[in-house]
């Protein structure tokens, strides 16, 4: 509730300085989105791609008439689907007594359905047109600096030899995720003033990752389950996602 309050306040007073200084304007942001990850690494392979939705607390400043430098504060939810050689330790039948289970390596393949959180801060340029009526329109381009927060997944394990897969559901994936993600952001909108300094923002962004999502702690193994059985710090995967934006700024 504290949060909420502080959160309050800090709006309350960015609107009395931009009373008096129409050169800043703040506002909310809403964004569905569609999201996946591209492998680039052999052995990884893109399975499908997932919904997501972000919001967040927009800021724009404008430094010119047609210009703004726009950022802000987002909850980005993201993620997407990926098979990858694995290992995993599953319970067999103690060869010594059948009535017991004992864990055993196997080395496979995993299908992982992954769900991810970041906290991401935009820096953008926003080059706008004249009013056109009531609306400018604009494009927009810079970079997204995030931070993960949180990473799960639905995982199918399945092994040479094994009955059907394994599933293991609200797997922690945050040992095999990435700290820092970093993107390109490029998209296109418009602006519909409606009333003195207040506007309706809308727009598409495709959000372009450029850094590798996944850390070292994912298991080098093939098909067959053959390999050292260590971790890798070969395989490399980006997150993209085609971002809808709709929005309000004061």
């Amino acid at each position: 509730m504290k949060k909420i309050y502080a959160l309050g306040l800090l709006f309350i007073a960015f609107n009395l300085v931009q009373a008096q200084d129409k050169s800043f304007q703040l506002g909310f942001q809403l964004s569905p989105n569609i999201s996946w990850i591209s492998p680039d690494s052999e052995g990884l392979e893109n399975e499908g791609s997932k919904f997501g939705f972000s919001y967040g607390i927009i800021a724009d400043f404008n430094i010119a008439e047609n210009y703004s430098i726009s950022t802000g504060f987002t909850l980005l939810n993201s993620g997407g689907k990926i098979n990858y050689p694995d290992r995993q330790s599953i319970d067999v039948v103690d060869p010594n007594n059948s009535n017991t289970t004992i864990k055993q390596e196997f080395g496979g393949r995993t299908d992982a359905d992954i769900r991810l959180k970041y906290i991401q801060i935009p820096f953008t340029i926003k080059l706008k047109t004249n009013e056109i009526g009531y609306m400018k329109y604009f494009g927009q381009f810079g970079v997204g600096t995030a931070f993960n927060i949180d990473a799960v997944a639905e995982e199918e394990f399945s092994y040479p030899g094994g009955n059907g897969t394994i599933k293991n559901e609200d797997v922690d994936y945050k040992d095999e995720i990435s700290l820092f993600r970093a993107s390109l952001l490029m998209g296109i909108g418009a602006e519909y003033n409606v009333s003195g300094n207040t506007s309706i923002m809308f727009g598409i962004n495709f959000d372009n990752g450029f850094l590798n999502i996944l850390s070292e702690d994912i298991y080098k193994e093939d098909d067959n389950g053959n390999g050292e059985g260590g971790r890798s710090e070969s395989f490399k995967a980006i997150n993209n996602s085609i971002i809808l934006n709709f929005g309000i700024l004061f």
